[in-house]
């Protein structure tokens, strides 16, 4: 199936586990992998999703061109039958899933060992060509996701960040306090992609562009997969971490507003890490009257500045993750809380939207000084 092996590849198959599953059809396009752990109450609600997936004409996915992998890990809840019950009663004509069960080891059990399982034999299913994707057992990705995110991968870039948004069930029920601070923290970071795109534009990633390259929604050429190493088996934040190790092989990311899923608003997670822990400590900073301390506006705008800089003098390197990332944890002179954040970023970008971009890179704030 793989013409030519590179040394990414071998590495690949040489971690490959073998999932019992049946051979891929022919015409296979696309291959979504997802971890599941104690999801039985959810795990329906994903594969009717999947089961509803239309292809860009509106149309359900030929047979055999799109298929999911549902890697059900040391579950002791029934996740993996319920997530059977669902397929068999749904039976899609369009988006084949399978349901894999593994047990793993103590020392591997985790999202990320996991997640790396589902997206290497998404892999290998794929011959080392096409469109692999992933998500959560607790999200719902939209009808048109695997569409969306095809038609994004057809402008020329190698993975594609999707939208992840609270499901609106989930989201009217946060505490107000608590929906407040979700509220103001969307709305800061979607003003902090408005100033990095006017000082620091990546033509392959214009705006209105996200945050968010997480698992709930990420999708990646199988060649991109293969160059960056593939997904890491990491306990927590295996996604951010291969996040990085794209952009540190020079891929074009895109975050696309376009590709929408929908997840859950739980503050228990099954990671130590993820959507889940910040929720959890959203909750607690609202419920003690507390303030999200998030970058202030002018150190994010100082270090955006800097990207944008770098840029333009190395325009084929990627640049260092302390000029895309905020830092972490914030030095004390870097913190604002996220309602103060929120109003300067907001009042930056006004400012620099009207400037050519040699001029915003003046404008904008001293590193040195933030």
């Amino acid at each position: 199936m793989i013409s030519v092996l590179t040394g990414a590849d071998l590495r690949l198959l040489a971690r490959s586990h073998d999932l019992g599953l049946p051979p891929p059809a022919p015409g296979l396009r696309a291959v979504i992998g997802i971890p599941a752990r104690d999801e039985s109450d959810r795990i329906f609600g994903l594969v009717e999703t999947l089961a509803r997936q239309v292809d860009a004409a509106g149309r359900p996915f030929a047979p055999g061109a799109v298929e999911a992998i549902l890697l059900v890990n040391n579950t002791a809840d029934g996740t993996a039958e319920a997530a059977r019950r669902a397929v068999r009663r749904l039976r899609t004509p369009g988006v084949l899933v399978h349901v894999a069960e593994a047990r793993l080891a103590p020392h591997e059990a985790h999202v990320g060992r996991a997640r790396q399982i589902a997206l290497d034999a998404a892999w290998l299913r794929l011959g080392g060509r096409g469109l692999i994707l992933t998500t959560d057992a607790d999200t719902r990705p939209a009808p048109d996701w695997v569409a969306q995110n095809t038609a994004e991968m057809a402008l020329g870039v190698d993975a594609v960040g999707g939208r992840i948004l609270l499901h609106p069930a989930d989201r009217d029920a946060l505490p107000p306090a608590l929906a407040r601070l979700v509220r103001l923290d969307a709305e800061y970071r979607r003003a902090l992609e408005r100033v990095r795109d006017l000082v620091a534009p990546d033509a392959h990633d214009p705006y209105p562009r996200h945050h968010q390259h997480f698992g709930g929604s990420f999708a990646v050429t199988a060649a991109a997969y293969a160059r960056a190493g593939g997904i890491p088996s990491v306990p927590h934040l295996e996604d951010l971490e291969f996040y990085r190790a794209l952009v540190a092989c020079g891929a074009r990311v895109r975050h696309s507003d376009r590709v929408r899923v929908w997840t859950s608003a739980r503050r228990v997670g099954r990671t130590g890490a993820g959507l889940a822990h910040e929720m959890a400590r959203m909750d607690g900073l609202a419920a003690d009257g507390l303030l999200l301390f998030v970058e202030s506006a002018t150190h994010a705008g100082a270090r955006l500045a800097d990207l944008g800089r770098w840029r333009l003098r190395h325009p084929n390197c990627p640049p260092p993750t302390f000029l895309t990332e905020a830092p972490h944890p914030l030095p004390l002179g870097a913190q604002q809380d996220v309602g103060l954040a929120l109003v300067g970023t907001l009042a930056l970008a006004e400012r620099l939207a009207t400037l050519p971009l040699e001029a915003r890179l003046d404008l904008a704030p001293d590193r040195r000084a933030a």
